[in-house]
């Protein structure tokens, strides 16, 4: 090596400035002129500002507030608690000093390297992602204490393959050594202690050095040394493990539930497949039961359209041949009467002899004419000018009726004394009627809206109730009337009302509750009967409505009836002729 090329090198690795050299083989501190060693008290140091001195002069410089000025510069070079030990050394120029002396034998630094050069390690810190310092596109496992530097094997090799570089301590990535860090206010201090307050320690947490701590801002916080909090949470970590691996173990088992429960609803196996010959799984039952109930309900459709096609088809026969046999009726009456104004013609052009002598037919036919006419006179304007439209209703079992107003077969049930005939009454008259116990029944026809309501209001006398039965055949709604009033009779009525929901006669039959005497202090209100008679569980299943009333004012009763009159008529009357 010649001196040209020896001076790039130091310059380029060292960053030392020019200095004279003596031989080919011999590097010089620029302030004692001694060799530089690889060892000892002439080993060469790195300032900051680029310059190399050996170790010797850096101890005998002075040192102000922790940190040394350079000779040369005077630029600060801050050093630690350490001194000057804590410098690095000047690599570069110590891979000069080994090139010029002879080789020696590597073979224990090598094994001291190969002591850390475990493939496991290796596998488990590549997992942590960390570039190559010299090379990015690397993932380093290995870090020089030493050097400060992450590596891969590969660089590890290629950079420290010197006898200087190859004694540096290389451990595994896992087992880098933690980097204090310095405090924020005071840069040579290191930061010891971390603020436990809660305004500091948000949004992260606060290190200070014991100078902030006994001194500056953080004086009467509380503190805590960085060893010791972070024990603190790492024992925090250790002691949620148990509970982490419970919790892993219970949302295991519950993934692997949720997997069996999907098996069972969708007929898949793991992987997702349909299995068709396993055992029909709760979704296709689902499915085929949803497929069966619509299939009947469109068969039971088919058969009421058929039913009610059929009724409207005689309706329509049966006007057609009124009208008709009226037609027939009233055109024999025209001809005969045609043939009578025939007749009477011919007899006036005759002579007087022939006049009279057919004076008594012609009384005869006059009659006649005049029975026609009578018979012409009693028929109705709807007769002659017929409405051939025709109103349609159809009921929530999808009935058909024809007609202006919809028969309605209502039941009026309950105890003695609960105001079932006063009800009756005020809704056909309009008016109050105290009226005595009823032995038997009584029938009214009440006409509301579109709807006519033929009512059988039958005794709650205990000796009547078993004759109840006998009015349930069509019976398409049951008004069950309460006597609010009477506490001592709700238990009572609340029976008869579970016995009545057991009647299969009575299972689509609408139900109308009329809790009856609200006007009385002290009555029992709706809430308290709803939950009294557990109506919400007792008739799950049946259109069922409860209604406060007052037979002697009225109130609340049509409300009752427009409650019948919604869940009777499935959508209003439908007239063909709209």
């Amino acid at each position: 090596m010649n001196s040209d090329t020896f001076e790039l090198g130091v310059l380029q690795f060292g960053r030392l400035p020019q200095m004279p050299v003596k031989s080919s083989d011999v590097l010089e501190c620029r302030v004692c002129e001694d060799v530089f060693t690889l060892q000892g008290d002439k080993v060469p140091r790195l300032l900051y500002c680029g310059h190399t001195i050996c170790h010797s002069c850096l101890i005998r410089l002075n040192e102000q507030s922790s940190s040394i000025l350079c000779p040369f510069d005077r630029q600060i070079t801050p050093i630690g608690r350490s001194g000057v030990w804590g410098l690095k050394k000047n690599f570069a120029l110590l891979e000069l000093l080994e090139r010029l002396q002879p080789p020696t034998n590597n073979t224990d630094a090598d094994m001291n390297f190969t002591a850390y050069f475990r493939p496991d390690l290796m596998e488990r810190d590549e997992q942590l992602h960390v570039p190559c310092d010299e090379s990015a596109n690397h993932i380093a496992v290995l870090y020089c204490t030493v050097c400060c530097t992450n590596l891969c094997s590969y660089c590890s090799e290629q950079t420290h393959n010197t006898r200087t570089l190859i004694k540096h301590r290389r451990v595994p990535l896992s087992e880098k050594p933690q980097e204090r860090p310095r405090c924020s206010v005071h840069q040579s201090h290191l930061a010891e202690f971390t603020c436990l307050e809660e305004s500091c320690s948000q949004p992260s947490p606060l290190f200070m050095c014991f100078v902030c701590k006994d001194y500056g801002t953080h004086k009467n916080h509380k503190h805590a040394l960085v060893e010791v909090e972070a024990e603190n949470i790492r024992s925090k970590i250790k002691n949620a493990g148990p509970l982490m691996g419970n919790l892993l173990q219970e949302l295991n088992d519950a993934i692997l539930r949720l997997d069996q429960s999907l098996t069972r609803l969708g007929d898949t196996d793991a992987n997702g497949v349909v299995d068709e010959e396993s055992v029909p799984s709760t979704g296709r039952l689902a499915l085929t039961r949803v497929q069966l109930y619509f299939q009947h309900l469109r068969e039971a459709l088919q058969v009421q359209e058929t039913a009610a096609l059929s009724t409207i088809d005689t309706h329509i026969r049966e006007r057609i041949g009124s009208i008709k046999g009226l037609q027939e009726v009233l055109g024999s009456s025209l001809a005969q009467v045609g043939l009578i104004c025939l007749q009477c013609e011919q007899i006036l052009r005759q002579d007087d002899f022939r006049v009279i002598s057919a004076g008594a037919k012609i009384n005869e036919v006059l009659d006649v004419i005049e029975k026609q006419k009578q018979t012409f006179a009693e028929l109705s304007p709807e007769q002659l000018q017929p409405d051939v439209s025709i109103p349609i209703t159809f009921t929530k079992d999808n009935r058909v009726h024809i007609g202006p107003k919809m028969e309605i077969r209502v039941v009026t049930l309950g105890l003695d004394g609960a105001g079932k005939t006063s009800v009756l009454f005020k809704l056909k008259q309009n008016e109050f009627i105290t009226t005595i116990p009823t032995l038997g029944f009584n029938v009214e026809t009440v006409d509301y809206k579109n709807m006519k309501f033929t009512i059988w209001d039958v005794g709650g006398q205990p000796k009547l109730r078993p004759l109840w039965k006998h009015y349930y055949l069509n019976t398409q709604a049951v008004i069950f009337v309460i006597d609010s009033s009477n506490p001592e009779k709700l238990l009572e009525s609340a029976n008869e009302l579970t016995k009545l929901m057991t009647e299969k006669e009575l299972k689509d039959a609408a139900l109308l509750i009329l809790a009856n005497k609200q006007d009385i202090h002290g009555c029992a209100t709706i809430e308290n009967i709803t939950e009294l008679f557990a109506l919400h569980r007792l008739c799950c299943g049946r259109s069922w409505h409860i209604q406060a009333c007052d037979a002697p004012s009225g109130a609340g009763l049509y409300e009752g009836l427009d409650w019948l009159a919604r869940q009777l008529v499935a959508s209003g009357v439908h007239d063909l002729n709209e």
